[in-house]
């Protein structure tokens, strides 16, 4: 598809840089309305449009799309202000209590994109060391904040404005029996590896070697709930350029191996190296022994799915209230189930019949 390979060209360049002339070779005669459509489902809408500016007036969008487009990205860059804000403010009011708070996903990534302001934004997601439960009674007594406590991997509340998700666990092991030993590996690297200090006070990163670990299981996650975007893509493939330098590589392959990740670490990477230009010194340390391998089919197979258009479940049964939904919604999980079967066994160290039973038994409760 034509939008689809601009919209590549044009996210390679916003990347790496490189000549305008070849972006505009790959976008003769596009419809541009399409690229904006894809760009806005995709999470990529603000990065593209700085390349889109600097673009030969005839080759721009028509005014009924770039208006919409910068009247968008506006928004969004409001929008992450107010996260920026509220994240500093309610780290302080965490601080003041002695609790210290770990920034993990969303606007931890941003920090590694040219323009962080260009990542969109959604909820804060918080690790509190332990002190969740104390952390919510103060939000509700002192701050006068309903907290929601129905999931049992976080909490949930509003505040002034932005969704705050404070975890008790890393990943969902409800969802996946896997995910159980995961989340212990990834609370074994929390203990014994120093955490980063973040871009505010009482504001820390996790170390690279356990959002090596994270980034890329919360991206297979979202790829097996056939959620994933390019977007998701991105925030691995910046995150290894930013800190391929400070990984324990060695180790980090041990897990990949040990879990059965390493061939969608091979494919995301193959993606980021050969579609939108980065560099393969990202994916690999130092020793030869621990670099990614080049597989173009798999990955191509990544990125068909990236594009294709899905429906999306429900996370649980919560609200359905009747035997006969109930039943609709294990019809729907178990087509969907047997039709990423493929996608499981990238990212989930489980047979099929584990995985399935695993997950049926759970999210029918």
């Amino acid at each position: 598809m034509l939008e689809r390979r601009g919209l590549l060209s044009l996210l390679r360049f916003s990347i790496v840089g490189g000549c305008v002339a070849d972006v505009v070779k790959d976008c003769p005669d596009i419809d541009w309305r399409v690229v904006y459509s894809l760009a806005l489902h995709q999470g990529v809408a603000a990065i593209l449009l700085d390349v889109v500016g600097g673009l030969p007036v005839e080759q721009r969008p028509p005014k009924s799309v770039l208006l919409p487009w910068i009247g968008q990205v506006a928004l969004m860059e409001k929008m992450y202000a107010m996260h920026r804000n509220q994240i500093s403010s309610l780290a302080r009011f965490y601080g003041r209590h002695g609790i210290r708070m770990l920034l993990l996903k969303g606007y931890g990534c941003s920090q590694c994109y040219p323009h962080p302001e260009h990542r969109p934004t959604g909820d804060v997601d918080v690790f509190l060391f332990g002190k969740k439960e104390e952390a919510d009674e103060l939000v509700e007594k002192e701050m006068g904040v309903k907290v929601l406590r129905e999931y049992h991997k976080h909490s949930t509340f509003s505040y002034e404005g932005v969704e705050v998700e404070n975890h008790a666990k890393f990943i969902d092991d409800v969802s996946h029996k896997s995910n159980i030993r995961f989340e212990q590996i990834l609370m074994s690297v929390l203990e014994r590896e120093k955490c980063l200090q973040g871009p505010m006070d009482n504001v820390l990163l996790p170390s690279p070697t356990f959002n090596a670990l994270f980034l890329l299981r919360h991206t297979g996650e979202h790829f097996a709930a056939n959620e994933i975007t390019l977007r998701h893509v991105l925030d691995v493939g910046l995150f290894f350029k930013r800190y391929h330098s400070l990984i324990d590589w060695e180790w980090t392959f041990e897990v990949y191996q040990s879990e059965r990740m390493m061939r969608f670490f091979n494919a995301i990477a193959t993606i980021c190296v050969d579609r939108l230009g980065m560099n393969a010194e990202w994916f690999a340390s130092d020793d030869q022994r621990f670099s990614y391998r080049s597989d173009a089919a798999l990955a191509d197979r990544l990125l068909e799915d990236i594009f294709e258009e899905k429906d999306v479940l429900p996370m649980s049964t919560s609200g359905v209230d009747t035997v006969g939904k109930k039943l609709c919604y294990a019809l729907g999980k178990t087509r969907r189930w047997w039709h990423n079967r493929w996608k499981y066994q990238l990212v989930y160290n489980e047979n099929l019949v584990e995985s399935f039973w695993w997950l049926a038994r759970n999210r029918m409760k």
